[in-house]
């Protein structure tokens, strides 16, 4: 079951769900919260796609994407306003600025998806991975983003609403979840 705006509310009241800093009336919708983009904001070496450079292979059966990450990606400069140019035919990697948590006891899990401002200039917000499990710790959402369309896009860190956060009732209360690659993230990296 997906949770009204008023049932967010109530949850945020309850602490079945902690967003930090929490979010404004103006950020909960009808079945959503919209979070902001965070920082900072990363992209994969241009260097690695240069038609004289060698194509670099993963087996994915082997590789450490916190090691592989750190080695291949390059941190995107902002520009002298404090936002960041998102041009065309580009994957990166941000965050939220919030921190979204949903303690095990909850019962509660989230999807984020994009918002539909920016799928219609071309921008996805996410590619493949919109759960955000029950029992998480506090931490940001990475969002692995692609600009498909033909124009460069401003975002501001804290104040673009990039996506929104879909908040969904368990059928039982799950065990807490340790071990795993990407709990508690501080940035896109991990």
């Amino acid at each position: 079951m997906i949770l009204s705006g008023d049932d967010i509310h109530k949850a945020l009241a309850e602490g079945r769900m902690i967003v930090e800093p929490a979010p404004g009336k103006e950020q909960i919708d009808t079945t959503s919260i919209d979070l902001h983009m965070g920082e900072p904001l990363w992209i994969w070496n241009p260097a690695l796609t240069r038609p004289d450079s060698e194509t670099l292979k993963i087996n994915l059966d082997e590789y450490n994407y916190r090691e592989f990450s750190k080695q291949h990606q390059v941190e995107v400069d902002k520009e002298p306003s404090g936002r960041y140019l998102l041009q065309p035919n580009r994957i990166y990697l941000g965050s939220t600025f919030e921190k979204v948590r949903f303690p095990a006891g909850s019962k509660l899990a989230g999807r984020v998806e994009g918002k539909s401002s920016l799928a219609r200039l071309g921008f996805s917000v996410h590619m493949t991975a919109p759960m955000i499990h029950c029992g998480t710790g506090l931490g940001v959402i990475t969002l692995e983003m692609f600009n498909h369309g033909p124009f460069a896009i401003e975002v501001t860190p804290g104040k673009t609403r990039i996506c929104q956060l879909i908040l969904e009732e368990v059928s039982r209360e799950p065990k807490e979840r340790t071990g795993r690659n990407f709990i508690r993230q501080e940035d896109a990296q991990g």
